[in-house]
């Protein structure tokens, strides 16, 4: 999946939605009319399918080194999900998470975000964070569920996942602040892929 956004008549499979324009791939037979569509869609998926074994291999090159944060009476190592790519892709398709293992998502755009469960099959839980690392909101999300989860908040800049009670564990609350080692969250939004 290349590393760009881009609006469509159809809808999307959303990760994040920012100012109301959604990102990602088009839901099958959500506006993809007659033949032409079926068959685009029967090759993205042919496509998927045949880099599926390559996917992790190939999100784990194209991932910076992973940082630390501290989060509540814990800290985190943390993969950073910077791209389209790596922003639709997520944890899917992974069999398991290091118990103080994560991944930040730097979302294109400050609004309101949206995630879903589909081909993850670890149980998580995703806190959304404001411009300085201040979360707003956390959700538990379930294995395979493809019904969205969408924040509240339309303040959300960054997301961060986690194993499922791994926030409960370490008495992590919406209102508390996290703090990255090494770099600031305003170093972070620098980094930020473009919409």
């Amino acid at each position: 999946m290349p590393d760009v956004s881009w609006e469509s008549e159809v809808e999307p499979l959303r990760r994040w939605e920012g100012d109301g324009h959604a990102s990602n791939l088009p839901l099958p037979g959500s506006g993809c009319k007659g033949r032409c569509g079926r068959v685009v869609f029967l090759l993205l998926l042919a496509q998927l399918g045949w880099m599926h074994p390559f996917s992790s291999a190939t999100a784990a090159q194209n991932a910076a080194a992973p940082f630390r944060l501290s989060v509540g009476t814990g800290c985190l190592t943390v993969e950073v999900a910077r791209t389209h790519e790596e922003l639709s892709r997520g944890l899917m398709y992974r069999r398991a998470l290091g118990e103080d293992a994560g991944m930040l998502f730097l979302l294109p755009r400050e609004g309101v975000a949206s995630f879903w469960m589909a081909n993850t099959t670890i149980p998580l839980s995703v806190a959304f964070l404001d411009r300085d690392g201040i979360i707003l909101e956390i959700h538990d999300l379930q294995p395979l569920d493809t019904r969205i989860v969408s924040s509240r908040s339309a303040r959300v800049c960054f997301a961060l996942e986690v194993n499922q009670d791994w926030f409960t564990r370490h008495r992590v609350r919406e209102g508390e602040g996290i703090q990255p080692e090494g770099v600031t969250w305003q170093d972070l939004a620098a980094q930020k892929s473009k919409p």
